[in-house]
């Protein structure tokens, strides 16, 4: 009753955040704009089954504002641009986005800086559509942004990128040998109109690196995570890395649904494959509104429009396999409810079931809360 009563008061409490604000900065001649962009998470989360009864979990009931971020977008003489944004959590300040791109054309353009690489969920905006990544992604692509350049293409029916990216990130500085990345993302799109999109992509990810190579599934909350099966190697070798995706989504008037494979492989010390894989289905209905969203210059499906009420369903599967028959899977199932109060104010509701198969099973119920404020 105490957690329900303060999930209660957190949810009253952020909607006096609601508001209608965006500042931009240009020319008389409009040949430079500079738009102030940011945001702010309100979290709460409430943790029930084996893990809630853990020490661990009983440190997961809680709320939290722990990721605000500022920036900016910059566009001048007509073919440049730039982003800068800076993350504010955990007592401290990071550069996320930090580029400047060319636009060589009506198709084409390149990207140099610390940005995402073209490879799984987390470039595609705040957790999309779920309060938390999949737990899929989380542990196939724990990546994170990257320091590197990369060519973009696009038109209606085709979208390519190729990069080339350091290992390091732009806050390991004093990081010698970083490693590299070479990655690449193909999308076809033979439907691509106002009300329907058939999208299918492939992406393949080659990372050679010195670094610890860490692949972890967890019970995650934007809280809060606890580990449910987690591999590192970090033994002074220089390790391969090749990560696969394939990817389909169809967006059709109100209906909207996404299919996703993932898969990573290491060679590690032994010549022993560790391999990790799995799947991800998710899908979204509006009950209130007329057209799913999707943006064709980054190759994703976005949230609802202003005042549309979506109900969204995801699974995941993954496992871990060390090739000695000791497979570990996981399964997760989430259930939820977006509203867009307006272009600036979100609101994403989620009740998540997994399960640990092991030795020991181990399931574990969230309730997810988050108010997503952007300007």
């Amino acid at each position: 009753m105490k957690n329900i009563k303060l999930l209660s008061l957190a949810t009253l409490a952020f909607l006096s955040l609601a508001a209608n604000a965006q500042v931009a900065i240009k020319t008389d001649a409009g040949d430079f704009k500079l738009t102030f962009k940011g945001r702010t998470h309100f979290d709460a989360a409430i943790l029930g089954g084996d893990l809630g009864k853990t020490e661990a979990g009983n440190h997961m009931n809680a709320v939290q504002m722990n990721d605000t971020r500022f920036g900016f977008i910059a566009s001048f003489d007509e073919k440049w641009s730039a982003k800068a944004e800076m993350c504010f959590a955990n007592s401290g300040a990071t550069f996320r986005d930090l580029y400047i791109g060319y636009k060589i054309d009506d198709k084409s353009s390149v990207q140099a800086g610390n940005f995402w690489m073209p490879f799984g969920y987390k470039v595609l905006g705040p957790a999309y559509r779920f309060v938390d990544n999949s737990s899929l992604d989380n542990t196939i692509n724990g990546i994170s942004r990257k320091i590197g350049v990369a060519y973009n293409y696009n038109t209606d029916p085709l979208k390519f990128t190729f990069g080339i990216f350091s290992d390091g990130s732009v806050d390991a500085s004093k990081q010698t040998n970083k490693g590299y990345n070479i990655a690449a993302k193909a999308i076809f799109r033979p439907i691509l109109d106002e009300h329907s999109v058939l999208h299918i992509g492939v992406a393949p990810l080659l990372t050679h690196t010195p670094n610890t190579v860490t692949f972890n599934t967890t019970a995650s909350t934007p809280v809060k995570s606890v580990s449910l099966c987690s591999s590192s190697f970090n033994d002074d070798q220089q390790y391969n890395v090749f990560r696969g995706e394939l990817e389909a989504i169809f967006i059709s008037g109100k209906f909207y649904t996404e299919a996703r494979y993932q898969h990573a492989s290491i060679n590690t010390p032994g010549d022993q494959n560790y391999k990790v894989g799995g799947f991800n289905l998710q899908a979204g209905f509006l009950l209130i509104g007329e057209q799913q969203n999707y943006n064709k210059a980054n190759g994703y499906a976005t949230n609802v429009s202003p005042k549309n009420l979506e109900l969204t369903a995801r699974y995941n599967h993954v496992a871990h396999n060390n090739g000695e028959d000791n497979e570990k899977i996981t399964n997760d199932v989430t259930i939820g409810l977006n509203y867009a109060f307006n272009k600036y104010l979100m609101t994403k509701l989620n009740w998540s079931h997994g399960q640990l198969k092991d030795n020991d099973k181990a399931n574990y119920n969230f309730v997810h809360l988050r108010f997503q404020f952007v300007f």
